[in-house]
């Protein structure tokens, strides 16, 4: 029994499948863990990574019986010793597997669209119109559908696997064949909710039917189906119901819906599902497993003590943490890395999904271990931003001494200016990180302090890092003075009521200040002259975003779900797209111009505009010290502006070498 955290630290058994703690990672996908279609060994490592973790259970996800998905394919018995290392890496440390099975199906044409239609410029070139695909499968089709995923459970239980599972979510094909809204079939597959089950009834019954008596069989559903307005949760709850009476499964998964609210990007509510899960698991014995905005082990374990559900799963917050229960049973929750919810590592770029603060995920297969330092050196580090922290940490974890030099009042860089508006607060936990290592002594830190040549030099070290970041670019427009991004989010327009928003960059930073500014009431008018809004964000972060504060509906209807997280009401944002700062006059008014055409608008009573025109490397230390220390690098935005993901990287990997 664990003493502060007793109800995840208890074991449960389903069939014969042991797990012991009451933490799940869920199916998910990334395209680096393929080869041949099959399972690769770096998608060991990672499951492996997570399993000396102390994580109760993986599951294998994205698997398709079919081949073309493009995911995981089990379509031939070639799988099968994929499958079981896969198991063996897990088992080595005590974490049972189970293998989801899932046919994608096609995104479905009816019912309201999954995401808001994205601002974009109106074309100069006609629009090549392609039919929208949508395969209507026959009967014959789905019957055969059904075999396939029996025989690919059979190859699944020939690899080990201690349970198979079917994914019944999103818009994949059972569960689109589940929605009233999707499913018009008129055959034994379509119409009452009966014959709508029937063709999952028919697959987990031939799941079960090929892995025996011994497996644990599970499936994933939706506790509603929310915003696409099929199954409401008492639907859902007959939908649990049969399965029960049937015998067919042993859990079920439930997630809060689809899309965005299954995601869950930093803007929603932690914990938001809690209360619809927990009706679910007061109606049915079986274990209820939940994957829905739970990011640590206190809200885990409340969850728990109070019934809503038998298992947390805590799939993001283990491809920011490998080592999540680990730390928690060890009571190191200062070491944890606490998942931000930005998806921009993960769900943003699946092909090459890693974190952006932890750079051993997709890196397992090299980076599991760090080697300590053959010599120790004096490492001092200039900047206590993500790169600066990152490359403190890992050489110090390796024996160096060092010690970082940050002219702030705390760690973090640009990360505490991005973390400044209420939907990005949880941006903060990146820096929040790199302050508690330091505050336990891992790596040593002068604040307030402004580092100079001299200063530097007279600690005497063995290798210098010049971690300095970047600095907003000014736009000039005529005789006024723009707004930085950075200005702005520290309050230079709070005051304003009516501020243009020009953005050239596509990413994130510009949303920063447009949700501080409409939180306040403050009229925002969103200009880019690029020919999509926000080409390079996340696509569920920039949805719920745009649901936030611009006020959208589809076809003149509100499509927004209720967010606990941010009730206030904002005024809505208007978009020009397509579009480039011409000048600000003294009136007020701004003139804009079509990239494409060159005509001509305005926008009147701007009384600010900030800027997102990039930024330019601080590095002129480095030049001041070249040649004067033995060992000088330069690493993240100090070399070339960029990213968080690409600074914490080259901050761990200069910290395995130097």
């Amino acid at each position: 029994m664990h003493s502060r955290f007793p109800h995840i630290f208890t074991p449960l058994k389903i069939r014969n499948m042991e797990m012991r703690n009451r933490i799940a990672i869920s199916g998910h996908h990334a395209g680096w863990w393929i080869q041949d279609g099959m399972p690769s060994d770096e998608f060991a490592a990672y499951i492996e990574e997570r399993a000396k973790g102390g994580v109760g259970l993986f599951v294998i996800g994205c698997t398709s019986p079919k081949p073309g998905s493009g995911w995981l394919e089990n379509v031939s018995d070639a799988v099968i010793p994929r499958y079981q290392m896969c198991v063996d890496a897990a088992h080595r440390h005590g974490t049972p597997l189970v293998a989801q099975l899932c046919h994608p199906g096609l995104w479905p044409s009816r019912g309201i669209p999954l995401t808001l239609p994205v601002p974009s410029a109106k074309g100069i070139q006609p629009v090549p119109r392609h039919p929208a695909g949508k395969k209507e499968y026959t009967t014959a089709e789905l019957e055969d559908m059904v075999e396939s995923f029996g025989i690919a459970a059979g190859r699944c239980a020939a690899g080990g696997v201690d349970g198979v599972e079917l994914h019944s979510h999103e818009w994949f094909l059972h569960s689109s064949i589940l929605n009233p809204m999707w499913n018009v079939r008129t055959d034994k597959y379509g119409g009452s909710l009966e014959n709508r089950m029937r063709f999952m009834v028919e697959t987990l019954t031939a799941m079960r039917n090929a892995v025996g008596p011994d497996l644990v069989v599970g499936v994933r559903l939706k506790a509603d189906d929310m915003e696409q307005r099929g199954n409401d949760a008492d639907e859902m709850a007959k939908v649990i119901a049969s399965l029960e009476a049937q015998k067919l499964v042993d859990y079920v998964l439930l997630t809060g819906g689809d899309a965005r609210l299954h995601h869950g990007p930093m803007p929603r509510a932690e914990n938001e599902w809690l209360p619809i899960v927990a009706e679910h698991k007061a109606k049915t014995t079986l274990p209820i497993f939940h994957a829905g905005r739970i990011m640590t082990a206190e809200s885990a374990e409340l969850a728990l003590a109070e019934g809503a559900m038998d298992v947390v799963v805590m799939t993001k917050a283990h491809i920011a943490e490998p080592h999540f229960v680990k730390k928690v049973f060890e009571n190191r929750m200062e070491d944890i890395r606490y998942c931000t919810r930005c998806l921009q590592g993960c769900h943003g770029k699946m092909e090459l999904m890693s974190c952006v603060y932890n750079p051993l995920t997709s890196r397992e297969l090299e980076w599991a271990s760090t080697p300590a330092a053959s010599v120790k050196k004096k490492i001092v580090i200039v900047g206590g931003g993500p790169a600066g922290c990152e490359a403190a940490l890992t050489a110090a974890g390796r024996g160096h001494e060092v010690i970082v030099l940050e002219r702030g009042t705390e760690l973090g860089g640009q990360v505490l200016t991005g973390s400044n508006s209420p939907t990005r607060k949880p941006w903060r936990n990146i820096a929040e990180f790199y302050q508690r290592q330091a505050a336990k002594g891992v790596f040593q830190v002068r604040l307030q302090t402004e580092a100079t040549a001299e200063t530097v030099l007279a600690e005497n070290p063995d290798a210098v890092i010049i971690a300095t970041g970047s600095a907003p670019n000014r736009f000039c427009t005529g005789s006024r003075t723009t707004t930085t991004v950075h200005e702005a989010i520290e309050g230079a327009l709070d005051h304003a009521k009516r501020v243009l928003i020009l953005d050239r960059e596509g990413f994130m930073r510009p949303w920063v200040v447009a949700d501080r500014l409409t939180a306040l009431g403050i009229e925002v008018v969103f200009v880019t002259p690029l020919l999509k809004l926000s080409p390079q964000a996340e696509g569920w972060t920039l949805d719920e975003l745009l649901r936030t504060v611009g006020g959208y509906t589809v076809e003149g209807k509100d499509v927004s779900v209720p967010n606990p997280a941010h009730p206030e009401k904002r005024p809505p944002m208007t978009f020009q797209v397509g579009f480039e700062v011409g000048s600000w006059l003294e009136d007020n008014t701004v003139i804009l111009r079509d990239v494409q055409r060159g005509t001509e608008i305005t926008v009147s009573d701007i009384d600010g505009i900030v800027a997102a025109v990039g930024s330019s490397s601080v590095n002129d230390l480095a030049d001041n010290l070249r040649g004067k220390v033995p060992e000088l690098h330069v690493i993240g935005d100090a070399v070339a502006p960029a990213n968080v993901e690409n600074a914490t990287y080259q901050g761990a990997r200069l910290g395995r070498e130097i």
